[in-house]
């Protein structure tokens, strides 16, 4: 195993924390032709521990249940879109209700690793919840900095796993330097590990991300045409491509999926970075974005370069058109999902309507967490059933009302 800067391509000692110091480039963990071809041999089963020798980590991962999501055809919302075959991974079934269960196991093994005594992250929510679920399971502290005026949701399962969790104002606002500086300045401080799910920060804890694309070549079986994610800062969408690469190279599979990366139009760095032919991601001053999940101002060159190397594209969405999504998909296909993960099917009619995915290929949309993550859609419905007078106890009166 290396650690290679993506562009320059220089190594750097393993361990190493931040961009590369030759050319600020992206770090990669990356590995021997011997090591990816275990993928070839990998059976499923529960936990993703069982793909350790292509993660930068020697410690077991805890298992609390994560990976093996379900990979569910449409039901409905795919033949009224248009697409024959649409698929939704739904990483919302992980213990904590999202994808980055899989990074907080990762996180822990490096925490571990290191010797550390616990671990400090930066958090517009999901992360919180995974890094304080995979500490509170291996024993280690953990200290969240919070983006404040995040989903109650989010911040009481955070609370409830025996975090220490800090409002910080400004944690993203103050860009990614400065974001970067506050966490390895406390984890410093307390002799603890900076566990910031984003490269160019921390460069390890994306590889168990990609677990998820080593689970949907299995289940097809074989790689998608198109992989749709939403994109916050950027680890979710890189991590899939870098999982299709190494399958590919083990032989699993034969072809590559176009990836494609969904932001709102109300925080859109990867976008217009994308639309302007532009090479680095230039963070934005505002994210003004009620998606929560991805309300971020800044996103990785490396998932920049993923869309482009893939063929792919990146498409925005209006946040309402992410909220009807989320509607939709409770309604017609029985998956609750917070509204990030609605995001991708959001983006879906006009990625058709522009000839950039095609009605008989084969689309995985990644479903990234669970509905009760931000449930304010749910939220408000129930607030208006409650506040109904109750029906007269009679069969007449249940039944007219329900044909109402």
């Amino acid at each position: 195993m290396k650690l290679l800067c993506a562009d320059c391509r220089k190594e750097a000692a393993m361990g190493t924390l931040g961009r590369c110091g030759a050319c600020d480039g992206i770090l990669r963990p990356e590995y021997p032709d011997e090591v990816v071809a275990v993928l070839a041999t990998v059976a499923p089963g529960p936990g993703i521990d069982r793909y350790r020798p292509l993660f930068p980590v020697t410690a077991p991962l805890p298992f609390l249940g994560e990976g093996d999501t379900p990979l569910l055809p449409s039901a409905r919302l795919g033949r009224t879109l248009g697409l024959e075959r649409l698929l939704f991974k739904n990483e919302g079934l992980n213990p904590s209700g999202a994808f980055k269960d899989r990074a907080g196991a990762t996180m822990v093994a490096l925490a571990l690793d290191a010797g550390a005594k616990g671990l400090v992250t930066v958090s517009s929510g999901n992360t919180a919840t995974a890094a304080a679920t995979y500490c509170a399971a291996a024993g280690l502290r953990c200290l969240i900095l919070l983006e404040p005026g995040n989903p109650p949701a989010k911040l009481r399962q955070a609370l409830a796993m025996g975090a220490k969790v800090l409002p910080v104002e400004g944690v993203y606002a103050h860009g990614p330097d400065g974001t970067r500086d506050i966490i390895f300045g406390v984890a410093e401080g307390l002799g603890y590990y900076p566990a910031f799910v984003w490269a160019p920060v921390n460069p390890y804890i994306l590889e168990g991300i990609k677990s998820v694309s080593y689970e949907i070549a299995a289940r097809l079986p074989g790689a998608p045409d198109v992989l749709v994610c939403p994109v916050g800062g950027g680890d979710m969408l890189t991590a899939q491509w870098r999982g299709y690469l190494e399958l590919q190279r083990a032989g699993v599979i034969d072809r590559l999926p176009r990836m494609v990366g969904v932001q709102s139009v109300a925080a859109p760095p990867l976008l217009e970075a994308f639309r302007n032919g532009d090479a680095r991601v230039t963070p934005l001053p505002y994210a003004r974005s009620r998606i929560s999940g991805i309300n971020v101002p800044f996103t990785g060159e490396h998932a920049l370069a993923a869309v482009r190397a893939s063929g792919g594209v990146v498409a925005g969405i209006a946040d309402e058109d992410a909220f009807e999504i989320q509607r939709r998909l409770g309604a017609e296909e029985g998956i609750w999902v917070e509204p990030a993960s609605a995001a991708p099917v959001a983006a879906l009619p006009g990625l058709l309507a522009e000839g950039h995915i095609g009605s008989h290929e084969t689309v995985v949309c990644l479903l990234s967490g669970a509905g009760f993550k931000d449930a304010l859609l749910a939220a408000d419905m129930a607030d208006a059933v409650s506040a109904r007078p109750p029906l007269p106890f009679d069969v007449e009166a249940v039944v007219s009302a329900a044909l109402a």
